[in-house]
C-alpha cells in the first residue's frame, strides 16, 4: 500500500511540475505553432487524420511519434494542447517507473529521490512540453531496463513478449535503442543458460521476445515495402544523419541551419542523379564510410569531440536552444541555467551518478551498465545534442540517487577519508563535464533569429500569411544578414502583389548568397511579375547555370520564353523541367499548354493527363484537355473532362459553355440548352453562350 501511495505522490508531483511549466510557457511563440522537427511530426499526423493516408514521408524519421500524434489528434480534433497534456501524463508515468527501478536496485529512499529528480528535471520537462519523441524515449529507457530485470527474475513467455514489444517500440521511437536491445537480449540469454533453465522455458522466452517484436515490426515492414519497395523499420534519414556527424567538415554540417544550408546538404545526391530515397541514404552512408576508411584518426577525434559534448554539463543545442526559452518561463529560469562552463542541472546530476556508479557498482545490474554505455555510444556515433541525451536521464537519476545515499552514509558514519575520495570523484567529474567548450553550436548561431525564421515557415504552411511576414521580419531585425529570412519574406510579399518590397528583400538575400540557384530563380519570378521579362530570363539562365537540375528554374524560364513568343525554346525547358520534377503537376500543365499552342495536340493530351493524375482537382488541365478532345471529335471524353471541371468549379460560365458545345456536337441538344442557360445565369453577357442558345432554341 505504501508503494502505491509513494508512486501516486511522485506521479502527482511530476504532473504538477509539467502542468505548471505548460501554463508558465504559454507565451512562448512556438507554444501552439510547432517548428522544425515538431512541425514535421505535426503535419504528418494532421495529414493522416484528415484523410491523406500513409505516404513515404512517414518513413523519413522514426515513425512511432507521428503515429502517436495520429491517435491523439484523432481523439482531440488535432489539438496540440491535448498532445502536450498526454505527454505530461506520460512524464508522470516515467517518473513512477524510475522510482520503482531505484527502489528495486538501491532501496526505497533511493527510489523516491530518483523519482523526484526525474519529476523536477527541467530539461526533460521542457522536451516533454514540445511535440517531440523525447518523452517517449525517456519512458522506453527505464521500461526496457525494468523488462530485462523482470524477465531475468522470472522468464515467462509473457514477460519476454513484453520485452520484445517494448524493444521494437523503443527502436521505432529512437533507432539508438537497437544496440542496447540486442545486447540486453544476449545478456538475458546468457543469464538463463547459466541458470540451466529448462530448454522448453528458454524456447518459450525466445518465442515471446520474437513474437512481441514481430507484432509491431511485421506491419511496419509491410507498410514500408508498399510505400518504398523495401522491408525495414528504421527511417531513411539514417544516412544523412550519419554523414552530418562524420565527415571532414563536421563543424559545417553539424551547424547546417534550416534553409539554404540544409537544402544544399540534402540535395547532394541529386547532383549525382540519385532521386530515390534509399539511393540517397546509401549515397550519404558511402561518403561517411569512405571518410572513415581514408582518415580514421580524424574520425576518432570526431568521436572524442562528440563524447565530450554528450557529457557536457551544459545543454548543447540542436535546432533550438533551451536557454533561449528561459525568457518565456520562470520555471526554466530556475531549473536550467549556466555559469561559465558549468550547466545546471546536469552538472550536478552527472557527478552524483558517478559517485553512485563507483560505490554501488556491485549492486548495479548489467542492463543498467549496458544502457549507460551503449545508448550514449549510439548517439555519439551520429552526433550529440542535449535533446538526444534526455533518454539517459532516468537511469542517471537512479545512479545519482544512489550516489546521494552513499554521501549520506559516509557523512553519517564520519568516514572522512572516504568522503574525501567520493568528493574527489564528484569534483573531477563535475569539472571534466564543464571545462570543454563553448562548442561551435553554442558560439556561432543566433538561435533567437532562427526561432522566428522557422516560426515564419510554420505559420506560412498554416496559411497564416500576416503572422509569417511578422515572424520573418522579426528574424531580420535580430539578424540583418539572414539570407533565408529575406528570401522567404520576399516570396510572401510577392504573393501579396507587393512586388517592389519583394524585390528589395530578394536582392538583399542574393547579395548575401550570390551562389544560390533558388534565389536567382525567385528573383526572376518577381521580375517577371513586374513585367521585366528580359531581366527575368537572365536570372533563370543564371539559376540553371548554377544548378542545371533546378526544375523550377527551367519551368519559369519556359513561361518567360513563352511570353516572349519563343515556343520552341519554352518547350525545350519544359521538357527538362518534367524530367527533373516528374511529380509537379503545374510543370506538366505548362508543358501541355505550350505543346497545345504549337499544335502538338497528342503530346499536349499526355501532359494534361499527367497533370490531372498528379492533381485530380486541376481545373485548368481538365478544361484544356476537354477542349482538345472536343476538337479531335472525342466528344464523350471531352464531356467527361468538362463535367469533372464543373464539379470543382460549378460557377464557371466558360466551362458550362464548353460543355454545351460538346453536348451540342454530340446531338444532345436538350442537355446543351441546359448548359448554355447555366452559363448565362452565371454571366448574362457571355456572348458565345447567348448566340448558341438562340440558335438551338430557334
Amino acid at each position: 500500500m505504501r508503494v502505491i501511495r509513494l508512486g501516486a505522490a511522485i506521479f502527482l508531483l511530476a504532473v504538477l511540475v509539467r502542468g505548471a511549466y505548460l501554463y508558465d510557457s504559454r507565451d512562448n511563440p512556438t507554444f501552439d505553432v510547432p517548428v522544425v522537427d515538431s512541425m514535421t511530426y505535426d503535419q504528418l499526423a494532421r495529414g493522416m487524420v484528415e484523410g491523406g493516408g500513409i505516404t513515404e514521408e512517414l518513413f523519413w524519421q522514426p515513425l512511432f511519434y507521428p503515429l502517436f500524434l495520429v491517435v491523439v489528434y484523432g481523439l482531440s480534433n488535432c489539438s496540440i494542447v491535448s498532445a502536450k497534456l498526454a505527454q505530461m501524463v506520460l512524464g508522470g508515468v516515467t517518473c513512477v517507473l524510475v522510482y520503482r527501478l531505484g527502489e528495486k536496485l538501491f532501496g526505497r529512499l533511493a527510489g523516491i529521490l530518483a523519482g523526484v529528480i526525474t519529476a523536477i528535471y527541467m530539461p526533460l520537462v521542457f522536451c516533454e512540453g514540445e511535440l517531440l519523441a523525447t518523452g517517449w524515449a525517456a519512458f522506453w529507457s527505464v521500461t526496457l531496463v525494468l523488462c530485462l530485470l523482470k524477465a531475468a527474475e522470472k522468464p515467462t513467455m509473457w514477460r519476454c513478449f513484453g520485452l520484445g514489444l517494448c524493444g521494437v517500440l523503443s527502436i521505432i521511437t529512437r533507432p539508438e535503442f537497437l544496440p542496447f536491445f540486442i545486447a540486453g537480449c544476449v545478456w538475458l540469454a546468457v543469464v538463463l543458460i547459466r541458470r540451466r533453465i529448462e530448454v522448453t522455458k528458454l524456447l518459450a522466452g525466445v518465442a515471446g521476445i520474437v513474437g512481441g517484436f514481430a507484432l509491431v515490426a511485421a506491419p511496419i515492414g509491410i507498410l514500408s515495402y508498399r510505400e518504398l519497395g523495401k522491408v525495414r523499420i528504421l527511417p531513411y534519414s539514417g544516412g544523412v544523419n550519419f554523414y552530418i556527424g562524420n565527415n571532414p567538415n563536421y563543424e559545417e554540417t553539424i551547424a547546417a541551419r534550416p534553409g539554404l544550408e540544409w537544402t544544399r546538404l540534402v540535395e547532394l545526391p541529386l547532383k549525382e542523379g540519385i532521386r530515390d530515397r534509399y539511393g540517397q541514404e546509401r549515397f550519404f552512408a558511402k561518403k561517411t564510410i569512405d571518410y572513415i576508411k581514408s582518415d580514421p584518426l580524424s574520425f576518432l577525434r570526431g568521436l572524442e569531440h562528440k563524447a565530450v559534448q554528450f557529457a557536457s554539463s551544459r545543454e548543447i543545442p540542436r535546432n533550438t536552444d533551451i536557454y533561449l526559452f528561459r525568457k518565456w518561463s520562470g520555471l526554466l529560469r530556475v531549473g536550467v541555467w549556466k555559469f561559465g562552463g558549468f550547466g545546471f542541472p546536469f552538472g550536478l546530476l552527472l557527478p552524483l551518478a558517478a559517485v553512485g556508479g563507483v560505490y554501488r557498482r556491485r549492486k548495479t545490474p548489467a542492463p543498467v551498465w549496458l544502457f549507460i554505455v551503449l545508448y550514449p555510444a549510439s548517439v555519439i556515433l551520429v552526433f550529440a545534442a542535449s535533446r538526444y541525451r534526455m533518454p539517459v536521464i532516468p537511469i542517471v537519476a537512479v545512479l545519482a540517487a544512489a550516489g546521494s545515499g552513499v554521501l549520506r552514509e559516509i557523512v553519517k558514519g564520519r568516514r572522512w577519508a572516504k568522503l574525501g575520495m567520493a568528493g574527489a570523484i564528484f569534483v573531477a567529474v563535475g569539472a571534466a563535464s564543464s571545462v570543454a567548450g563553448p562548442f561551435y553550436e553554442e558560439r556561432r548561431i543566433n538561435y533567437e533569429a532562427e526561432l522566428y525564421y522557422v516560426l515564419g515557415g510554420s505559420l506560412e504552411k498554416q496559411h497564416r500569411t500576416q503572422g509569417a511576414i511578422e515572424a520573418y521580419s522579426k528574424a531580420i531585425s535580430l539578424k540583418t544578414d539572414y539570407a533565408e529570412a529575406h528570401h522567404n519574406l520576399g516570396l510572401l510579399l510577392m504573393k501579396q502583389q507587393r512586388v517592389g518590397e519583394a524585390l528589395e528583400h530578394l536582392n538583399t538575400a542574393l547579395t548575401l548568397e550570390p551562389a544560390s540557384s533558388d534565389l536567382h530563380r525567385d528573383l526572376g519570378m518577381a521580375l517577371f511579375k513586374e513585367g521585366k521579362i528580359a531581366e527575368a530570363v537572365g536570372r533563370y539562365y543564371r539559376a540553371i547555370q548554377i544548378n542545371p537540375l533546378n526544375g523550377g528554374a527551367h519551368n519559369y524560364l519556359g513561361l518567360a520564353l513563352q511570353a516572349q513568343g519563343d515556343l520552341d525554346k519554352a518547350v525545350k525547358h519544359y521538357s527538362l523541367a518534367v524530367r527533373i520534377r516528374p511529380e509537379d503537376a503545374d510543370i506538366h500543365y505548362n508543358f501541355g499548354l505550350a505543346l497545345q499552342l504549337q499544335g502538338k495536340l497528342d503530346e499536349a493530351v499526355r501532359q494534361y493527363g499527367e497533370a490531372i493524375r498528379l492533381k485530380p482537382d486541376f481545373i485548368n488541365a481538365h478544361s484544356n484537355l476537354g477542349v482538345i478532345l472536343a476538337g479531335q471529335g472525342k466528344l464523350d471524353e471531352a464531356i467527361v473532362q468538362f463535367t469533372e471541371a464543373l464539379k470543382i468549379k460549378p460557377d464557371s460560365a466558360e466551362l458550362h459553355c464548353n460543355l454545351g458545345i460538346a453536348l451540342e456536337s454530340e446531338g444532345r441538344l436538350d442537355e446543351a440548352i441546359s448548359a448554355y442557360r447555366k452559363a448565362l445565369a452565371i454571366d448574362p453577357k457571355h456572348e458565345w453562350a447567348r448566340k448558341a442558345l438562340e440558335k438551338l432554341v430557334k
